[in-house]
């Protein structure tokens, strides 16, 4: 039987993003005379700025092995659901990164969703969101950044997570976390 494919982001979907990205920000920059700690649930922008504004680029925290060394899963119950859909759905992760990144991205992923196997990883020289040039028809396409989703050709697409200035739709349905996807798809 061939099952449907489910493409996964990572960045805001598996991984608690902003929150990772807060804490490697306030290690990395406690002794700055500036510094002011990053709150992960103020967070309103997507290049961080607005909570970590000693940044001069959002590839620097994404890149530094503190990043992963906070990563954790968004929702408490990510990782069996993940394990779950495995049974119905062929899962593939696709993320965009840099270089530094996507290598350390995939170590943890290896580690934390060991079930997993395929995987599309995209260099982005620029945060340039597109996803575009991967064939999803036919699948089913999970991701928190509204532009992956409209230059996608899967045929079902699901916005996912709170509400933020880079994924406010009323085109696709949202799944606020892994609870909504596990009642959606199972």
């Amino acid at each position: 039987m061939n099952k449907t494919k489910l493409f996964l982001d990572v960045d805001g979907v598996i991984i608690d993003s902003i929150k990772a990205y807060c804490s490697a920000y306030n290690e990395i920059y406690k002794n700055h005379s500036k510094f002011t700690p990053a709150i992960w649930y103020e967070c309103k922008k997507w290049d961080l700025k607005d909570v970590a504004p000693l940044v001069k680029s959002c590839n620097e925290i994404f890149s530094s092995p503190l990043f992963f060394k906070y990563a954790e899963f968004i929702n408490i119950n990510t990782k069996e659901v993940i394990k779950e859909l495995c049974n119905k759905y062929r899962i593939i992760i696709c993320s965009i990164g840099t270089p530094e990144n996507i290598a350390q991205k995939s170590l943890w992923l290896k580690e934390n969703l060991p079930h997993i196997k395929e995987y599309i990883f995209l260099v982005n020289d620029g945060c340039k969101m597109d996803k575009s040039f991967i064939d999803m028809s036919s699948s089913i396409f999970i991701d928190d950044v509204v532009s992956n989703l409209d230059s996608s050709n899967a045929d079902y697409k699901i916005v996912f997570g709170d509400e933020y200035e880079w994924n406010k739709t009323n085109k696709y349905l949202r799944c606020y976390n892994w609870t909504d996807i596990h009642r959606l798809l199972i």
